[in-house]
């Protein structure tokens, strides 16, 4: 029982004498780094940089540094052997040569922090992109720190040598360091195909940040749209989905609908004769005051009867009266 709790306070004194950031089970590794931007500059047609072990030991104090003292709030180029990358690589022993310099990136995350992550979003910039896809580097360090709160720190020291064309390392005093462009590849957008979908072939010196941005997406579409993850690298020649084909609409069939009356509908009427100009001219003829023609007629005759009555009857009453004198 003793022997147990002898061994019990040998690992509690152990763990309790380990610095603070120096247990990275949990994070990437600092080599794991470097074969991730080596990655990226064969995208560019660029060759892989040669791993410096005086570099990765600057490298790696940095970010165990930082991960002790840092907490997200300082400078992460500042640390204990010099404000710059050239000076903790010259005071880890690295010698520099003239037209040469160390460049540095640093960046912080947490525990879901990934390599791609780090070099797709966090150095996707022209300035941290020179540092990994420099033409003249010659030598590369790296470093990757998880202290106890969970926080991760990454370091990437590259050597330069000016004009080399990333021939060979050397030695010698330091130089500044001058602004270098990396021939980024511009990424001609693909023509949608029939059914709207865009796939994009990888070109030369094209990566998965550049076409997400030449087509306006963001890096994570297009991981999710290719199954990919933030550790897979794409290749020369290599298709990535942009834009999935559109969405088939069904045809609709089109139902003739009556349309309703608008007005109440009018019973049918029957057609009535309509009588002639000539027509009615005779109706007035034949027609005098109101009596048609036989009518009239008889009245006529009627008249003429009783005219002829009054004149007999004025006839024989004058026939009857007596003679008058002188008659």
């Amino acid at each position: 029982m003793r022997i147990i709790r002898f061994f019990l306070l040998i690992a509690v004194l152990v763990l309790a004498l380990l610095p603070r950031g120096s247990v990275r089970s949990a994070a990437p590794s600092s080599y794991d780094l470097i074969a991730a931007v080596n990655a990226l500059r064969a995208n560019y047609g660029l060759s892989a940089i040669p791993t410096d072990s005086i570099l990765m030991a600057a490298a790696q104090g940095q970010s165990d540094y930082l991960a002790s003292y840092c907490n997200y709030s300082c400078n992460g180029h500042v640390g204990p052997g010099g404000t710059y990358a050239r000076d903790r690589a010259v005071a880890a022993g690295y010698v520099l040569t003239s037209g040469m310099n160390v460049v540095e990136n640093w960046a912080g995350g947490n525990s879901s922090t990934t390599i791609s992550r780090v070099i797709y979003e966090f150095w996707a910039d022209e300035d941290h992109m020179n540092t990994m896809l420099h033409q003249d580097a010659v030598a590369v360090g790296a470093g990757v720190s998880e202290g106890s709160d969970g926080s991760i720190y990454f370091i990437l020291d590259v050597a330069v040598r000016y004009g080399s064309g990333g021939s060979s390392t050397g030695v010698g005093s330091t130089v500044p360091t001058t602004a270098v462009t990396a021939q980024v590849a511009l990424v001609q957008v693909a023509t949608p195909q029939a059914d709207g979908s865009v796939i994009h072939v990888v070109d030369t010196g094209q990566a998965l940040w550049s076409i997400a941005a030449a087509y306006d997406v963001t890096v994570d579409q297009l991981l999710v749209l290719n199954g990919l993850s933030e550790d897979d690298f794409i290749s020369v020649g290599q298709s990535i989905l942009v834009q999935v084909a559109y969405t088939a609409t069904p045809t609709l069939t089109a139902t003739i609908t009556p349309r309703p009356p608008t007005r109440t509908p009018i019973p049918p009427q029957t057609a009535q004769s309509v009588s002639t100009q000539a027509e009615e001219t005779a109706s007035t003829q034949n027609e005098v005051l109101g009596l048609d023609r036989q009518t009239m007629g008889l009245a006529l005759v009627l008249i003429c009867g009783v005219g002829l009555a009054l004149v007999v009857i004025g006839t024989i009453s004058k026939d009857k009266k007596p003679p008058q004198e002188g008659e």
